[in-house]
């Protein structure tokens, strides 16, 4: 008996759980999201299966769900106590006959004796030893008369957003199903509910795999034939399952109960003696909640005077209610839903309406002021910025570019000049020329370019470190930073302009820095000519833009090797898989400095993420999805000031000793992961990059001067920067347009 009281679970993992928008939404549904404690439903659920004994066991489950849920499902599914066998990923919504004959296909093959319990992946089931009772009840039912056993919930109200099972005669807890009845109508369910004849069905149900391969063969062939095909067909990669999509997309579209259940030839239910919930709207979660002295359930930072019987959420600011009964509010950094508890049903139509806008919105104001609309974000890039510092931040008298200028624009004397900043601004006029900007990108471009070559360029190769204002050599050291953002700035000329000196010159830095600065031993590059007794991250993450931006520009596969490499010594050195934080400075033969040269800086974390999903994308190296997602995880969990919610400038790797500044760089290269990570599907904050929109420009692009920036703040917001690093134009510039094609507007500028 026990052998056959070995139960597989299949969980299924779709639904987009409308009514409880706008934390359920079609990029994160509902069984992803921590409603009643601090796991998700869909982890709730696994748990639920980790029983053990008592005549029944849990054999390792089998999660189905959208192909892009793989992250979200694989990290909660591992995070579980409960063991995965394998992850179902659909290429498409087939609904859940098609689910569920792709999960089954092999066991009715090699084990059709084998026990299947299907579970919805969003139900709450607070009575765990009350479940596995009623299951081993079914179970043991199932072995004695075989078919499916559905569990039957005992209706409490006249609900009409549920199904009913229509029980047969008898005393229970086991009775024949008479028929499955669809969403009723109030006066319906209300007979229903009186007559003690009716259950709610609550998707629950077991067979054996081989008597459910042979309802659908004889009810739904197609159903199984393209999924069994799509399973056939897969691709498989350690626990995952991807099935085919065009053999799956061919399955029709109907639900088990439809498809199946409806007409199965023997089929009964069993009384369920455990308290449930489906959890499918703002309602019920309000029921299934703790709930304080006056009848709320609260969540979040929340204040209430007079307030009753309420489900008051804020996932972002302070709640203050007053006064007002029976509400649900849920607060959420891009929406904010307000309905009557009686009345929540109605927010499904909500998501309906939602879906045909455009949403999530642009911006969401944090500060108290709104962040500008995409117009309006060309209008400073194009009207303001880049006209600045095409000419204010051009040095037309020592050549080059400005250090940086002060805030009523004029050019700050530093004393100093830095090469890798002309290269930045090389890269900005030449990418902006791309992208429709009609001003002199091609002056500015040969003026940056001559002061480059003719005077950046050491006689024994590489490019020099600094200029003295006047335009002479300060140090001619040749820094690995430097070389790099001179390849990056090159890829973009040659791109944008196919001048054939940018590749010429490209060329000799690439050999320069192939004979000079590569470490043939510990693999990366030096520091610097000058040997010093540490080496840093850092310019090896520029050096992959640069290798990136030449891959886009030519096509040669010379390029994506040079970046592989540089990955593979992320993977071997900079990444600290027990921090998961990205480790800056290192000592000879790459061992960690320790100390102050420990920190870390949450910007270059959201800088690699970005440049990684990048790698990952043209590389085809699906691994590096999870370096991101744990960079994310602590960039976002520890990096940002409360206070003002910009982007630290440094912390301990462990998220403390958090530094009170937060420069202006952080912010952008935090937009632009905020978008790549969305773009990817990777779990985590989608609405980070809105945030940051929202810092940056009501924190920093509030200079007095137009297309300038405060360049550093304090804790409080205060503004304490003196000048405007040039520097920094290569950070705001390309978040913005990376911004701007994310969103695909950039219509030709007026």
């Amino acid at each position: 008996m026990a052998d056959k009281l070995a139960l597989t679970p299949v969980i299924l993992c779709g639904g987009a759980g409308s009514r409880l928008w706008p934390m359920s939404r079609d990029s994160r549904p509902k069984q992803f999201h921590s409603f009643i404690n601090d796991k998700s439903l869909l982890v709730n659920t696994l748990e639920r299966v980790a029983y053990r004994g008592k005549g029944m066991d849990y054999l390792p489950a089998r999660i189905v769900g959208g192909a892009g849920f793989e992250e979200l499902l694989v990290e909660q599914g591992e995070a579980s106590i409960t063991e995965v066998e394998k992850y179902i990923l659909e290429p498409a919504i087939r609904d859940t006959a098609a689910a569920i004959a792709a999960a089954i296909v092999d066991l009715a093959r090699d084990d059709p004796g084998r026990i299947i319990l299907i579970l919805p992946s969003d139900h709450e089931i607070p009575d765990f030893a009350g479940f596995h009772r009623v299951l081993r009840t079914a179970a043991e039912a199932l072995a004695a008369r075989g078919g499916i056993m559905t569990i039957g919930i005992a209706p409490t109200r006249p609900e009409t957003q549920y199904g009913y099972i229509e029980r047969g005669d008898g005393d229970g807890p086991i009775y024949d199903v008479l028929r499955f009845r669809e969403k009723p109508d109030l006066g319906t369910a209300q007979r229903f509910l009186r007559s003690g004849r009716f259950f709610w069905n609550g998707g629950i149900f077991m067979f054996r795999a081989g008597e459910m391969a042979a309802e659908f063969e004889r009810q739904q062939p197609d159903v199984w034939g393209h999924a069994a095909a799509a399973v056939d067909n897969a691709t498989r990669h350690d626990k995952c399952l991807r099935l085919d999509r065009t053999a799956f997309e061919a399955a029709p579209k109907i639900s088990i109960d439809y498809a199946i259940m409806e007409k199965a030839e023997k089929i009964g239910v069993v009384e369920a003696s455990f308290e449930w919930s489906d959890l499918g709207s703002w309602t019920q979660l309000h029921e299934a909640s703790q709930r304080d002295e006056h009848g709320n359930a609260r969540f979040g930072n929340v204040l209430t005077i007079d307030v009753n019987n309420s489900y008051l959420r804020s996932e972002d600011r302070l709640l203050a209610v007053a006064g007002l009964n029976d509400l649900v509010v849920v607060s959420q950094p891009d929406a904010l839903l307000i309905t009557h508890r009686e009345r929540a049903y109605m927010v499904k139509n909500l998501a309906e309406m939602v879906r045909g806008i455009d949403w999530p919105p642009l911006a969401v104001a944090h500060s108290g002021r709104p962040v500008p609309a995409v117009a309006n974000i060309r209008k400073w890039l194009f009207d303001h910025a880049l006209p600045r510092w095409s000419t204010s931040g051009i040095d037309f008298v020592g050549g080059g570019v400005h250090e940086a200028l002060t805030h009523d624009g004029t050019p700050a004397d530093l004393g100093y000049k830095r090469l890798r900043v002309l290269a930045r601004q090389i890269y900005c006029f030449a990418h902006a020329s791309m992208i429709g900007w009609d001003g002199p990108s091609d002056s500015v471009l040969h003026h940056c370019f001559d002061t480059l070559t003719g005077t950046g360029w050491h006689a024994d190769g590489g490019w020099i470190h600094r200029f003295n204002p006047d335009g002479s050599v300060l140090d001619d050291q040749r820094d690995a930073y430097d070389q790099f953002f001179v390849l990056f700035a090159l890829a973009w000329l040659w791109r944008a302009k196919k001048w054939p000196a940018a590749r010429e010159w490209a060329d000799r830095t690439l050999e320069f820095v192939d004979q000079h600065l590569s470490d043939p031993v510990d693999g990366g590059f030096f520091e610097t000519t000058r040997r010093v007794d540490y080496r840093r991250a850092n310019p090896h993450m520029h050096a992959l833009e640069a290798m990136l931006a030449w891959y886009d520009a030519t096509g040669e596969r010379q390029f994506l090797d040079r970046a592989t490499k540089l990955v593979d010594l992320f993977r071997r050195h900079f990444f600290n898989d027990a921090t998961w934080s990205v480790t800056e400075y290192f000592g000879h033969g790459w061992s960690e400095k320790t100390g102050a040269d420990a920190r870390i800086e949450p910007g270059h974390h959201y800088e690699w993420i970005w440049l990684l999903l990048r790698y990952g994308e043209v590389a085809g190296d699906r691994q590096v999805r999870d370096y991101c997602r744990k960079l994310y995880a602590t960039s976002h969990a520890f990096g940002h000031l409360r206070g003002t919610d910009a982007v630290c400038d440094h912390m301990a790797p462990d998220g403390s000793q958090m530094s009170e500044t937060s420069r202006l760089w952080p912010q952008t290269e935090a937009l632009k992961a905020g978008l790549r990570v969305r773009a990817a599907g990777l779990p985590g904050d989608e609405t980070l990059f809105i945030r940051m929109l929202d810092v940056i420009f009501n924190r920093y692009l509030t200079a007095p001067v137009k297309g300038g920036w405060y360049d550093q703040l304090d804790a409080r917001g205060r503004v304490i920067s003196t000048t405007m690093p040039t520097s920094s134009f290569y950070h705001v510039f390309c978040a913005l347009v990376e911004y701007l094609d994310y969103e695909k507007a950039l219509p030709p500028v007026k």
